[in-house]
Parts: C-alpha cells; structure tokens; sequence
C-alpha cells in the first residue's frame, strides 16, 4: 500500500484551515487533525508488487552464463515436459548432478517412450545428435517420471509395480539405443515420482 503524499498533505491543510474558519476553538482543530489520520487512508492507492509484462519491442537484459562464449558442455539432459517435476528437476540437475551452467536440456512429452517407439525415435535421434555434435557432449541424463501423460498416467498400468517395471524397462533400452548410436557416451538414468505428503516433494531414483 502506497500513499499518495502530496494529496493527503493537501487535504490535511485545507480541513485544518475550514474548522478553524468556522470556529476558532481549538478543539475542533484538534478534532479535525484526528479526522485527517482516520480518513488520510482514503487517499492511498495500490500498487501490484509483480512486475509489469514487457510490452511490444520493449527489452531486459538478464545475466548470462559467464561461460557462455564456450562451445561445448558436458551433458544432455532428457527430461518430460510435466510442469509437476520442473522446479524440482532443475534442482536435481543444478545441485544434485552438479551440472548448472553445463548441459544442454532437451523437454519431451513421455521422456524416453517416443525414442523406444520405433515410429518417432528417428525425429528425436536429429534433435539428439545436434547436441551432440555441436556442443561435443560426453554425457546423457535421462530422467522419466511416473505417472505420465504421454503412456497414460499411472492408471495405464494397472498397478505400481507393473508401471515401475515398465519405466525401468523403457530407460534401459533407451539407453542401449544411445549407446548404439553414440558409444563413447556415458548414459545415466532416473526416475522421479511425486510423493503424497501434505507438501509433495519429488524422490529421484537411479536406475542400474
């Protein structure tokens, strides 16, 4: 809450100025300077702490990577793109791996199912090898997360133990693609899943 000062001065002045015209006693000076205080907040007004949305051609600078004049990174993390697991997920990468500032972040809808799906692995192997070979990565994350969307959320499986079991599965063959493709890679995998605490948090779990 803001208060516009000019105004409120302005008011206080002139009712102090109109009770002492109408009657030179004191007391309603007095009377009036209790007034002002009571009715001053009339002449506050608010202001959103959130910051204005940048407008048409307007432009921020925002600190970059200090390394950014780098032309390699040392991993390619492959994530969902469930907005449940993001915060979580760069904390996991950032702190957890310790990767901040040195991976390349590519966000698919099921994670790993469309690259063991025959039918869509080709479009995603491009995208993969321009990390690749672009920014001569040693290393691939991959992090799948339960109940997803893209199989169908957790009631697809019919239980938890089927649906861990095919995760599992599904990370290990992804990684042998990769490997088949890049073999000097080093391929790491993860899943993540919600808990059902008052407060979720997300657990990672690494997978042989």
């Amino acid at each position: 809450m803001y208060y516009n000062t000019d105004l409120f001065v302005f008011y206080f002045l002139t009712l102090l100025f109109e009770i002492f015209q109408m009657n030179k006693n004191w007391k309603f000076v007095c009377l009036g300077i209790i007034l002002s205080f009571i009715i001053s907040p009339g002449c506050a007004y608010n202001k959103s702490s959130l910051p204005d949305l940048l407008v048409d051609n307007q432009q921020i600078a925002i600190t970059a990577n200090p390394d950014a004049a780098r032309n390699d990174c040392d991993t390619l993390v492959i994530t969902c793109i469930d907005y449940r697991f993001a915060i979580a997920n760069q904390e996991f990468i950032n702190n957890t791996l310790g990767l901040k500032d040195n991976y390349d972040h590519i966000s698919i809808p099921g994670s790993i199912y469309n690259l063991v799906n025959p039918e869509t692995r080709d479009l995603l192997f491009s995208k993969f090898s321009l990390s690749v070979s672009l920014h001569l990565i040693k290393r691939i994350v991959i992090i799948s997360h339960k109940d997803c969307g893209g199989y169908g959320g957790s009631v697809s499986f019919g239980s938890e133990i089927a649906e861990y079991e095919t995760l599992c599965t599904d990370l290990r063959n992804a990684r042998e693609l990769l490997i088949e493709r890049y073999p000097t890679l080093e391929v790491d995998l993860f899943i993540e899943s919600l808990t059902t605490e008052e407060k979720p948090k997300v657990r990672f779990e690494k997978i042989p």
